[in-house]
């Protein structure tokens, strides 16, 4: 089921890409450095860098008549990373995120209110620890709003700040991976980020830049979890954070 699910998300991005690429969007290429960290419990560090593909629209128009813009970023996420809690061990780590923005230019500025869907996967079902600890898998699903804006400073200069609040996110763990348990799912309600870009435009078509991401959640409510079908154990999501800062290409069709 869960292979399933990863599928048809790969196939609704590969339709998602292709109509942005017929639309003359920007292509993304970025390489990350990622740190994940429950404090206290444990965390997760890239092995030793992530790799990300997106689409974007930043652009607005030069139409003084068309003040109003539809922008979006999507990206997704390959990479290892390296855990330290309960023992060490390394894994496969996924990601996407959408977010689609309304804006309305002013002169050099343009605020940006939007909509943004973000999904991680911890693929660590069947894996041991170096101190013995089995891993199971770990889907977390976040929805939020992004508010800020975009700065061209000049033609070839463009900053792009926003802030993230959270509406809701759901933890998933895939406890079944290990024998006897049940899956636990667990809600979280608050939390924050944060999100800078800066963008150099080198030649009419191409632009390198930088970002820096962060992201602090709350602890998640709690939930109830089975062994062999009884109720042994109530389970929660630790709060936690996640700092991504990278640099990238990105080239207009």
């Amino acid at each position: 089921m869960k292979r399933l699910q990863a599928t048809l998300l790969v196939f609704w991005i590969g339709c998602f890409f292709s109509t942005n690429f017929a639309r003359s969007a920007d292509v993304t290429l970025d390489i990350s450095y990622y740190y994940y960290e429950e404090p206290n419990f444990m965390d997760d560090t890239s092995n030793p860098v992530l790799y990300s593909a997106g689409s974007r629209k930043w652009d607005v128009s030069d139409d003084p008549d068309d003040a109003w813009q539809f922008l979006y970023t999507t990206e997704v996420t390959r990479g290892w990373v390296n855990y330290s809690g309960s023992g060490t061990l390394d894994k496969d780590y996924y990601k996407f995120r959408g977010e689609t923005y309304a804006g309305y230019q002013l002169d050099n500025f343009t605020p940006i209110i939007g909509l943004g869907y973000r999904w991680l996967y911890d693929d660590s079902g069947g894996e041991t620890s170096s101190t013995g600890a089995l891993g199971y898998d770990r889907q977390s699903q976040y929805l939020y709003i992004p508010v800020g804006g975009i700065f061209n400073i000049n033609k070839a200069i463009k900053i792009k700040s926003q802030f993230n609040y959270l509406i809701a996110g759901r933890q998933t763990s895939y406890l079944s991976d290990v024998a006897g348990f049940s899956d636990v799912e667990n809600d979280q309600s608050y939390g924050w980020g944060v999100d800078f870009t800066i963008d150099y435009k080198f030649s009419g078509a191409t632009s390198l830049y930088s970002f820096y991401r962060h992201w602090d959640i709350d602890k998640s409510d709690t939930a109830n979890g089975t062994f062999a079908g009884a109720l042994v154990f109530e389970a929660f999501e630790p709060a936690n954070t996640t700092t991504e800062a990278g640099i990238g290409i990105a080239y207009k069709f």
